[in-house]
């Protein structure tokens, strides 16, 4: 058959620190076998190292999108629609014109697939399939998440070689929220924080009921 595979996926859902990474990855459906053999798996069973490893093979024959959502803009979009309205949005502006031969696989954010399958409609993309575990299970998933996380962390280093060292950027490490509540970091990363997230109001809360 001929025709294209694309698989989406994103990576930094979760951070209160730093942009929303969102990649679309495709390949010749005949090049499907070289996505096993170049390594592509789900980002977070590979190292650093092997992401860019793997990455180096991928792009001999496959193709990236991205779309990056800065935290200034999750911030000023949130107060009008909700994280998986921006997600969806941004996955279906990659395949509103997906060619017919093509089939896309997504990584589903949502719980249900009819509510995704709503939202993604609402916002212009029809023909797709998605699941959960997507990157585990489909290469072309993987391949998407691998350069997603890629381009995450790259970020996360040149903001942290302009403001600060805060670990990870995420709620369950200790370095971010110390981070956060030390007024004088708190202040060179506020351009980078993603204040519509419940632990940015439980460290104010927390700071409300110490006295600070």
């Amino acid at each position: 058959m001929s025709g294209h595979i694309l698989g989406i996926d994103e990576a930094g859902r979760g951070p209160v620190i730093g942009p929303l990474v969102i990649c679309c990855a495709s390949c010749r459906r005949e090049d499907e076998k070289l996505l096993r053999k170049a390594g592509a798996k789900d980002s977070k069973k590979l190292s650093a190292e092997q992401r860019q490893e793997v990455f180096s093979k991928l792009k001999g024959f496959c193709s990236f999108r991205l779309v990056e959502i800065t935290a200034a803009e999750l911030n000023r979009t949130m107060k009008e629609m909700s994280l998986n309205d921006i997600e969806a949005k941004a996955m279906a502006s990659m395949i509103k014109n997906i060619a017919d031969g093509d089939d896309c696989m997504i990584d589903m954010p949502d719980r249900y697939s009819w509510t995704f399958r709503k939202r993604m409609e609402r916002f212009g993309a029809k023909r797709f399939e998605a699941e959960h575990k997507a990157d585990d299970k489909y290469p072309i998933v993987s391949a998407a998440s691998i350069y997603a996380k890629i381009m995450r962390d790259q970020r996360i280093e040149e903001i942290k070689a302009s403001t600060c060292d805060f670990g990870s950027g995420y709620p369950s490490d200790r370095k971010t929220t110390d981070a956060l509540v030390d007024p004088e970091r708190r202040k060179m990363l506020t351009p980078y924080i993603r204040e519509r997230w419940k632990t940015i109001d439980k460290l104010k809360q927390t700071k409300l009921e110490s006295g600070e």
